[in-house]
């Protein structure tokens, strides 16, 4: 006579609520009545439980771990966690408060209470991930349980029937992170019995009747994934064609020393904290000892009757890695985002057509459809996202405005120290002239101590100022050139000058400009890029210095303002300007509000420059 297998199986919503109510999950003392959803009434509460999991809350217990001189810290199978930390000498184990903000930094370990105590009945199995929101700030986040030697998991076999105290050991990786008590981290899930999850023949009959796993097609439309490799779980690559996020294919951890306060929502900007990375003739370089973020080549779909997690470490693809937040919940639909970093030798290479495995998703079977799914309804906040999405603390990822600027602004740019350019000056803005032998020393100043930044990672930089020669050129008759910046971004990158006026002809000094930097910059912009001079030119004369203050872009420039007087005419070259003349100065007096700022504010001053030459 043949016995019935009774399958395992995750725990959903209700059920997790069912475990709260008869105390084997003890949260602090809270209010348990119900609404006629069956939830509890109490919201704080009901929004931890999600659809086959749950959120646990920070404590006010918390230690800085110095254990450089051991090995990990960990819990033998005999002893609660609090026990195995008093073995550490007290010097090593310092009790830090949390109470009003605490910030975790890189390079420390640290062990942070939790409030929940957990009591796990015979086949039961608890499992812990990073919340998504945590995962995405890349820290190591990794559960402790009384009484169980593992990281991040917990058998009824280690105490069955015992409130188990947990906590989290954290490990900042790449910010500096500020936490508070009541913040919640990571994610709890439970299983009952064996076998929870889909064997590749049960995985193989889903997809027959439910596409997991999508590819966006032309105008947005989405078709099954082919082929879906099935190996003891469903293959997962990476989508390195920024086909859907302009371009960018990943975003690479900046080291920013601000710390970010995980109780804040939607706060932070996002480029502050990590850097656009695309392709490169079709590749991309992935470099040992950064983090990055990642999405998935295609758009995954988990049904009501199943969840999944992604595998941190995966054997046959590249080594490192793939996963620091790898619960997906039932309903969730969107791109997977990898929380990714590499232990290959000298990084990996990668081709926008490679398309060979990084990760698995293992999916597990429940015994009854929860009562909640993923999604806008019960407040989550990663549904339907698309590419390598940053973590609800920061203003959402801007991928065209920054993959625009990343093409334009990716480039060395001659800079120099704010404080120096400015004893230059005894003003704080607007043109101020020069002595002939200041200007000398200032150019020395430049050409010899200046040094070079990437553009994109300068232009807010108010203390490393981006120098820029501007240079005038006089005509006949009291006339000066002037010009109009096109208005489409494709031709011309400073929106802030776009049908504009301007009289002043420049642009930044790049590393091929040098050693006599500033001079090949205004041979370079003037009389080979920007127009063509037909006529005589007289040498550039520097003038004096601009500063302004009035938009952003303003106020990480220092201006070097040459003139010099023209004797024929100027044709144009560059498609970014539209048309281009000479006009008389008492016109362009007359005129002033059409100009961008620079311009006006030199313009009082058109008369005596022109002269002075």
């Amino acid at each position: 006579m043949s016995q019935t297998v009774v399958r395992g199986y995750s725990l959903v919503s209700q059920q997790i609520r069912e475990k709260i109510r008869r105390g084997d999950l003890s949260v602090p003392e809270t209010n348990l009545s119900r609404d006629e959803k069956g939830w509890f009434r109490e919201t704080g509460l009901e929004q931890r439980i999600q659809p086959s999991s749950f959120e646990p809350t920070l404590g006010t217990q918390a230690f800085v771990l110095d254990i450089e001189q051991q090995s990990v810290f960990g819990v033998g199978t005999h002893q609660t966690v609090y026990r195995a930390l008093l073995q550490l000498p007290r010097r090593q184990r310092p009790e830090v408060d949390i109470t009003g903000g605490f910030e975790m930094k890189i390079g420390f370990n640290y062990l942070l209470s939790l409030n929940e105590r957990v009591t796990l009945r015979k086949d039961e199995h608890l499992e812990s991930s990073p919340k998504s929101s945590s995962g995405r700030l890349l820290p190591i986040v990794r559960m402790l349980a009384d009484y169980s030697p593992s990281f991040d998991e917990c058998h009824y076999q280690h105490a069955q029937g015992v409130p188990l105290q947990t906590w989290l050991l954290v490990q900042p990786t790449a910010f500096n992170l500020i936490v508070h008590p009541g913040l919640t981290l990571n994610q709890l899930k439970f299983s009952v019995g064996k076998d929870v999850s889909l064997t590749q023949s049960e995985l193989m009959a889903e997809l027959s009747k439910n596409p997991l796993l999508q590819i966006k097609g032309e105008q947005g439309r989405l078709r099954p994934a082919s082929p879906i490799v099935i190996d003891d779980g469903m293959q997962i690559s990476l989508d390195l064609t920024g086909e859907h996020t302009s371009g960018i294919v990943a975003l690479r951890a900046r080291r920013n020393p601000e710390p970010i306060d995980m109780s804040r929502v939607k706060f932070y900007d996002a480029e502050d904290f990590f850097e656009p990375v695309e392709l490169k003739d079709g590749k991309i370089k992935l470099h040992g000892g950064e983090r990055y973020l990642l999405a998935s080549r295609g758009v995954l779909t988990i049904p009501a009757h199943l969840n999944a997690k992604l595998r941190r470490h995966y054997g046959t693809g590249i080594r490192g890695t793939w996963d620091e937040a790898g619960f997906i919940d039932n309903g969730f639909r969107g791109d997977l985002v990898f929380e990714g970093s590499f232990n290959e030798a000298g990084g990996v290479t990668l081709e926008a057509r490679d398309a060979r495995p990084v990760s698995c998703l293992e999916f597990f079977r429940v015994a009854e459809t929860p009562d909640k799914v993923y999604g806008k309804g019960i407040g989550s906040n990663y549904q339907g996202q698309l590419g390598p999405r940053v973590s609800k603390h920061f203003r959402s990822f801007d991928y065209t405005h920054a993959a625009r600027n990343y093409r334009k602004l990716n480039r060395d740019v001659l800079t120099h120290d704010a404080k120096v350019l400015t004893r230059f000056r005894s003003t704080r803005e607007g043109f101020e002239p020069l002595r002939p032998d200041v200007a000398q020393e200032l150019i020395e100043e430049i050409e010899q101590k200046g040094f070079f930044h990437s553009r994109y990672d300068c232009e807010e930089d108010q203390q490393a100022l981006q120098i820029l020669p501007y240079a005038l050129i006089f005509g006949k008759h009291d006339r000066i050139f002037t010009y109009v910046r096109a208005s489409n971004i494709q031709d011309y990158g400073e929106s802030r000058l776009f049908g504009k006026y301007s009289i002043g002809l420049g642009g930044h000094i790049i590393r091929k400009d040098g050693p006599a930097f500033v001079n090949a910059c205004l041979t370079r912009e003037v009389t080979q890029e920007e127009v063509s001079i037909r006529g005589k030119l007289s040498r550039f004369h520097l003038a004096g210095t601009l500063m302004a203050y009035d938009t952003p872009v303003d106020k990480v420039h220092f201006g070097l303002v040459y003139t010099a007087h023209l004797d024929g005419n100027i044709l144009l070259k560059e498609s970014s300007i539209t048309s281009c003349g000479m006009r008389p100065l008492s016109e362009i007096v007359r005129q002033q509000e059409k100009f961008e700022t620079w311009s006006r504010k030199l313009i009082p001053f058109l008369p005596d420059l022109s002269r002075r030459h």
